[in-house]
This record gives C-alpha cells, structure tokens and sequence, in this order.
C-alpha cells in the first residue's frame, strides 16, 4: 500500500508551485483586490517561504538574499505598490546572480558543487567548465533581471506575467538545454583526444 507523503513534503510541494505561479497569482489577484492587499498577501506567502527554508537549514547567504529580497519589497510596498509587486522576479533574478556570482570569488561554484554530486572527481577541465557555466548563469540571471525590470517599469500587467510567469521559464529551459548539449560535445571531445 502507498504512502502518503508527509506534511512537510505537501507544504514543500505547495511553496513551490505558488513561487512558480507568482507572476499569474499577481495577474488575477489584481482583477479581485488592490495592489495594497495582493502585495501585503504575496509578502506573508514569501514570509512563510523564509521560514520554511530556514527550518531547511538553507545557508547563511541564500537566508540572507531572501531576507534582502523580502525587505526591498516590503519597502517598496511603501512607495508603489504595484511596482513592489512587480519588483519580485527581478529581485529573485538578481538573488540567484549575486548567488552564482559569489560562488565564482569562493569556489567551489554552484555549478561544480551540482556537478560533484555526480562526479566527486572533477579534474581541472572540469572545474574550469563548470566556472564557465556559473559566469553564464550569473549573465543569463542579469539579463532576464534586466527584462523582468523592463516589464515592471513599462509594459502592461498583461506583457509583465506572460514574460515573467511564462517566457522567462521558457529561456530557463533553453539555457539548461544548450548546456546540456555544449556539455556532451565538451565531453565527447575530452573522450576523443589522445
């Protein structure tokens, strides 16, 4: 007989997929509430993230990015809103390059940590790899940050949640894509050399 999977796992589950969907929980929160009440709503689900990360024992730096994210929008929620509203993809974006980006001036990088998971014996080629692939993260995260902002800023609710809660997931996927094919031939070509 299957187990169910315990509480914990459902809440895990369900943080995630309200993260993932936060771009159309603004858009039809909007169509019900004003800004001030889906803002306020959207900052106690992000709160209750923070906790249920911490409990996680996430580390000290990613905690932080959080909380940083977590404050600039409850600030901005004093000055517009809207934008606080808004503002939350770009913080995410800039979250995970500042992350990746650290990683770069305190090795090991977030990408040779994932990839000793499956290979705890990096050679030197590997490592170099797996730093190129973090400083392409750290671009690709500036950049979608950079059109997430531009969205906030000018486009209508409508062009900010189908980029954000959609388009931007898609370049996700392209991303991990490309490095998973540039990855096999980098690979192929090691195997291939004398």
């Amino acid at each position: 007989m299957p187990s169910w999977p315990n509480r914990r796992t459902i809440l895990d589950v369900a943080v995630v997929l309200v993260s993932l969907s936060y771009p159309f929980l603004v858009y039809f929160g909007l169509m019900q509430f004003s800004p001030a009440v889906v803002g306020v709503a959207l900052l106690g689900l992000l709160a209750v993230r923070l906790l249920l990360s911490r409990n996680r024992g996430r580390r000290k730096s990613e905690t932080g990015l959080f909380i940083f994210v977590l404050v600039v929008m409850a600030m901005l929620m004093l000055v517009d809103e809207l934008l606080a509203i808004k503002a939350y993809p770009v913080m995410v974006s800039l979250a995970m390059a500042a992350l990746f980006g650290y990683s770069l001036f305190y090795p090991p990088s977030i990408i040779e940590r994932i990839a000793r998971l499956r290979e705890p014996d990096l050679d030197a080629h590997g490592v170099r790899y797996t730093r190129n692939v973090t400083l392409a993260w750290v671009l690709f995260f500036v950049s979608n940050a950079s059109i997430s902002s531009w969205t906030a800023l000018y486009a209508t609710l409508e062009v900010w949640t189908l980029y954000n809660g959609f388009i931007s997931y898609i370049l996700v996927g392209v991303m991990f894509t490309v490095e998973f094919v540039i990855r096999r031939i980098v690979k192929q070509r090691k195997v291939s050399e004398p």
